[in-house]
């Protein structure tokens, strides 16, 4: 049997799975730990699981009707995970133990030599008959977190995964233990391929000028053509959701834009420095993708404020980042080729970002640029300070992110383009506070002369 049509969805996963099933992901050296008793290799990692499944035709988005879950069903007391098993071999090639000497011993054997027997049953997987219907539909597990006020992340949406335990053998036994304790799927079952992984992601300050954390994606594929249904731990998770991989790319892709107040990061605790920082600099804006709110499963309600019926699911940020890494996979030559003949802009990696959706014409990417995950601010001289400051940016766009020769090109241009975004504030701020004393200067020396004047007119009256 034929495998399905390159330029289809599943031909273009198929491509992309194959890709990253023998390819090196980038690592990155955990950051120093903080304390003398600190861990390094512990706290400081997490790992998510990139969970596809390619749902038939004649089966309906969610399986079984989405309803209110346990957290019982994810206790560590039946979790597969309370005791060390074996687990399927990692198909990334040994390439990945070099890539860095100040990986630990540890992550580095989270990525052994690419094992022919996973290509095999990925080829047989994609010959399948119910596989290659046109109405069979690929889809990515998507969860919203559940909403608290000590966790940075509350409410987005994100990959099932969370911090490295000191128990868990490497990387992928962390997505996998997290997975199992967050939405009760277990990933060491028949039904799932351990596909690979994707480049480490660096988790940094709001700026990008201190590295907290370094985060590890890793593939997943079900295999089989029932629906799974998660079941949540309510303390974590919202609820759970399987987004169509069509609903990512263009033409069916939607965008829209989450506004963050930088105030509140840089001065948490500051009134003052906070309501100066909002005037100095304004806001921030990031591109996001809109996702359909129909969840398989939820857990327990949100609190009653933050409640928006039917409201659209907004991917950005960190987690949009790792979605565009598998989605730049699944692009073929022939979309850089049409996307060249365009005369619209299709790429929202242009600075500033377009800010329309992609074009729907010929000419349209597959789906937008890794660098789409950079802000905007409100006001647009900073916007302009950016962009002078950002040459450095711009050359790494420019450098091809599927080079062999590169390092981390997710981590070198999130380093150049906050590196130029810290220069633009500082300038911004000097000019804003040069301009208001400047602008009182002019008003006291305004004042005075009126003054002088009105002494002056008094005098000669006299």
């Amino acid at each position: 049997m034929a495998p399905p049509q390159a330029s289809s969805i599943p031909g273009r996963l198929l491509k992309a799975l194959q890709s990253i099933n023998s390819s090196a992901p980038r690592l990155i050296a955990s950051p120093t730990a903080v304390g003398s008793n600190a861990n390094p290799g512990a706290s400081r990692r997490a790992s998510v699981a990139i969970i596809i499944r390619l749902r038939p035709e004649d089966s309906p988005p969610g399986g079984n009707a989405a309803s209110p879950t346990s957290s019982a069903a994810a206790s560590a007391s039946t979790s597969p995970f309370a005791q060390a098993l074996p687990l399927p071999g990692s198909p990334t090639v040994a390439a990945a133990a070099a890539a860095t000497s100040e990986v630990s011993a540890s992550d580095k054997a989270a990525y052994p030599p690419a094992q022919k027997d996973v290509k095999q049953q990925l080829e047989r997987f994609f010959e399948q008959d119910w596989v290659k219907r046109p109405g069979t539909t690929a889809e990515i597990l998507f969860i919203k977190r559940a909403t608290r006020a000590t966790d940075k992340w509350s409410g987005h949406v994100a990959y099932p995964g969370g911090r490295h335990e000191p128990d868990d053998e490497d990387s992928r036994y962390t997505a996998m233990r997290e997975t199992w304790e967050e939405v009760g799927l277990d990933l060491a079952e028949d039904d799932y391929l351990s596909v690979g992984a994707l480049d480490d992601r660096e988790i940094t300050t709001s700026l990008g000028k201190r590295l907290l954390m370094i985060l590890s994606p890793h593939v997943f594929l079900y295999t089989s053509p029932e629906t799974p249904v998660p079941e949540l731990q309510e303390s974590e998770v919202a609820s759970a959701h399987w987004i169509p991989i069509d609903l990512l790319t263009a033409p069916a892709a939607r965008y829209d834009s989450v506004s963050v107040d930088i105030s509140t990061r840089l001065a948490p605790k500051n009134a003052f420095a906070r309501a100066a920082l909002k005037l100095l600099v304004g806001g921030m804006q990031f591109k996001c993708i809109l996702l359909p709110n129909e969840p398989i499963a939820t857990g327990a309600l949100p609190s009653p404020q933050a409640v928006v019926p039917n409201a659209p699911l907004k991917l950005w940020g960190l987690t949009l980042g790792m979605t565009l890494d598998l989605l730049s996979s699944m692009s073929l030559p022939t979309d850089a080729a049409a996307s060249k003949g365009s005369t619209k802009s299709g790429d929202l990696s242009t600075y500033p970002h377009a800010v329309a959706a992609l074009p729907q014409d010929k000419g349209a990417l597959f789906a937008p640029s890794m660098a789409s995950i950079f802000p905007r601010f409100s006001y647009p001289d900073i916007n302009a300070l950016i962009w002078i400051f950002g040459f450095r940016y711009r050359r790494t766009l420019k450098q091809s992110p599927t080079d062999s020769a590169r390092v981390n090109w997710a981590g070198m241009s999130i380093g150049s383009y906050y590196a130029a975004v810290r220069r633009a504030l500082v300038v911004a701020v000097v000019l804003r506070a040069l301009t208001a004393l400047g602008g009182l200067g002019w008003l006291g020396w305004t004042l005075r002369k009126r003054l002088q004047s009105r002494r002056t007119a008094r005098a000669l009256a006299l």
